[in-house]
């Protein structure tokens, strides 16, 4: 399993540095408990003995200002709306320059865990201040600090299995989108830099595609280098078309005794004197952690096959509301001297050297659906953003270390939809141990109330 890289309150824990000696769990966990209502709320005052009554505790807001916004609080029975602000002592108030800023005038409540100074806001008022130590169940901070020291991959794994399924199924549903969008804007920011050319777009995000995990980053130097706009000019042209992508990619520059190479290599010189082509760094390419079907010459010779194939082209790969065709026009064959090579000048057994569907798959998944959704989102056209959810609904879900990993835990993906949720659960919370703003994390602390666990705090 793959070494977790903790946040820095996790690490806080794991090396025993004490946050605060009054409370060191963090103050995003003073928050948490107080958005959600984790504390016994019996007999609540302020310290000047005013009674509180909290119809709404308002929800947390990760902008400047302060933390909690959209409050209700009744005190001393005047009703107030507004801002909470959360401090694990009250003396933060001003550690954090409150005092100063207007932009804390109007907080109706200063929630703490430990009232150890009157403060005061920039217009001279004394903010109601509401002391949280002995009313917080130390089951919640217990569980708090096991998922923060946990140094498994999914620190709530051993959990897991109690949470309702269903919960977790809508959590899913809500990061799907999450990866959707985040994946939408990194296209979008391509779209801007390639002058808003949505063909080139499409160029780009295919081959980061086709470069899987490994050589992503080659395949996208490989597309600033050979625009979709000149390949297309030879695409009647296979032996051209293999010249234009070979050539960039850095793989003709050797001495070769092969007729095949020797005749791409010739070509290839020829189009880079008629364009002023330079080829990128060979160096880009990695070889070292791939099995030979994945060698990026095995995938540039199936592109070229692909480009020249006679289908529709990129265009095409958007037109379906299905998998099918688009696996279709993906399942190429390239040239017959690839039946017996992998690399150039290097003679193994004959193998097909077919796109395979889980690399088509993935060029859908990675490729054609972050792409649907980004340029229907650009372009108001709501049909391809329903359509890319669609694909993925469709799809099997990615093979890889972090969907084996959920299906050992019990949360086996059945879509690639609830595939990319999970990588994104995965990579984007768990790895970062953001437990509190996690769904499942969330739940868990919720069933500790449920299961009675109302033990207040020392």
């Amino acid at each position: 399993m793959e070494a977790t890289t903790l946040g820095p309150v996790a690490q806080a824990f794991a090396t025993d540095v004490i946050l605060d000696p009054a409370f060191p769990y963090g103050e995003d966990l003073l928050q948490f408990i107080w958005e959600a209502g984790l504390f016994n709320a019996d007999d609540l005052h302020t310290t000047d003995h005013e009674p509180v009554e909290v119809l709404r505790a308002g929800r947390i807001q990760p902008n400047a200002g302060p933390d909690l916004s959209d409050a209700q609080v009744r005190i001393g029975g005047q009703l107030w709306a507004g801002n909470v602000e959360v401090h694990i002592r009250a003396s933060d108030w001003n550690a954090h320059g409150h005092q100063h800023d207007p932009a804390y005038n109007n907080v109706v409540l200063h929630t703490v865990y430990q009232h150890d100074l009157d403060v005061r806001t920039e217009n001279g008022t004394h903010p109601p201040t509401l002391e949280l130590r002995g009313r917080i169940r130390e089951a919640h901070l217990h569980l708090h600090q096991a998922l923060m020291t946990a140094q498994r991959g999914v620190p709530c794994a051993p959990q897991l299995r109690t949470v309702d399924p269903g919960k977790v199924r809508l959590w899913l549903e809500r990061l799907v989108v999450e990866r959707l969008e985040r994946k939408a804007g990194e296209v979008e920011a391509v779209y801007r830099s390639l002058g808003n050319d949505a063909a080139e777009t499409l160029h780009h995000v295919l081959l980061k595609a086709l470069g899987g995990p490994v050589n992503a980053e080659a395949f996208a130097m490989l597309a600033r280098v050979l625009p979709l706009k000149l390949l297309l000019k030879y695409s009647d042209d296979a032996r051209r078309v293999e010249a234009l992508l070979f050539g960039q990619a850095g793989f003709l520059e050797d001495s070769f005794e092969e007729e095949y190479p020797r005749m791409l290599q010739q070509e290839y010189r020829w189009l880079a004197q008629l364009h002023g082509l330079k080829p990128m760094p060979v160096a880009a390419w990695n070889l070292g952690r791939l099995r030979p079907p994945n060698f990026p010459t095995v995938r540039l010779a199936q592109w070229a096959a692909f480009l020249t194939a006679g289908t529709q082209g990129y265009d095409g790969l958007l037109a379906h509301d299905v998998p099918g065709p688009v696996q279709a026009m993906l399942d190429v064959q390239p040239h017959g001297y690839w039946c017996d090579h992998y690399r150039f000048g290097k003679r193994s057994a004959p193998s097909s050297k077919h796109l395979g569907r889980s690399t088509v798959d993935g060029l859908i998944i990675n490729g054609i659906v972050p792409y649907l959704f980004a340029m229907g989102r650009k372009r108001g056209h709501q049909p391809w953003e329903d359509r890319a959810m669609t694909l993925l609904e469709q799809l099997p879900p990615e093979r890889n270390a972090i969907t084996r990993e959920w299906a050992g835990w019990g949360v086996p993906a059945t879509s690639a939809a609830q595939g990319q949720a999970l990588i994104e659960l995965r990579s984007r919370y768990c790895k970062e141990h953001r437990c509190l703003s996690c769904a499942i994390g969330i739940q868990l602390h919720k069933q500790l109330c449920d299961s009675g666990a109302h033990d207040p705090g020392k």
